[in-house]
């Protein structure tokens, strides 16, 4: 099956965000940020609640530590996505579109795009992630295959494929069609 798309600078975000969702190391960072900052704020505010030096900065201390720790989770999503869009419109050179020609083939994966000419045997395929706009081929942990389900025009063709990947080589298919960044 030949396939010919083009990714943008979403596409390839939105798989830095879907890997950074599943990196463990970015959970227990996100987790300590969201104690360590409102502790630290709350911690002021009682020295200077309980020495009496000053009560108005004492509250403001207080008041601060409970709303950062209650829109902790929207500001972090906000930050850290910010960040993956600045590192992934810097990898991209000033490029904004990535014309790609992929050959799905029984044995073979075919890609085709500015960046060069690769093959990957499809023993190679860690997994197939699907998700609701996305497929993602993941060879190793740094090089995934992006496929928009929007620009393909036979999509049930290409989940035959999939399936057949996953029949004959057993490759895991893993389907996520609910995940979305927070």
């Amino acid at each position: 099956m030949e396939l010919s798309y083009t990714l943008s600078t979403n596409d390839y975000l939105e798989l830095q965000l879907y890997n950074l969702s599943h990196n463990s190391g970015y959970k227990k960072q996100r987790k300590w940020d969201r104690y360590r900052l409102p502790g630290l704020s709350l911690l002021f505010g009682a020295i200077l609640l309980f020495d009496g030096m000053n009560d108005i900065l004492a509250y403001v201390f207080i008041a601060s530590s409970l709303l950062f720790f209650i829109f902790y989770q929207r500001w972090s999503a906000w930050m850290y996505k910010r960040m993956s869009k600045r590192k992934v419109i810097d990898s991209m050179k000033g490029e904004s579109l990535y014309e790609i020609k992929l050959l799905l083939g029984n044995d073979v994966i075919e890609v085709d795009s500015k960046r060069g000419h690769n093959f990957f045997n499809v023993h190679d395929i860690k997994s197939i992630i699907e998700m609701e706009r996305y497929f993602f081929l993941m060879m190793n942990q740094y090089v995934y295959i992006i496929i928009p389900k929007d620009q393909i025009v036979n999509k049930e063709q290409l989940a035959e494929v999939f399936e057949g990947y996953r029949n004959t080589k057993g490759i895991p298919l893993i389907a996520e069609l609910e995940w979305e960044w927070k």
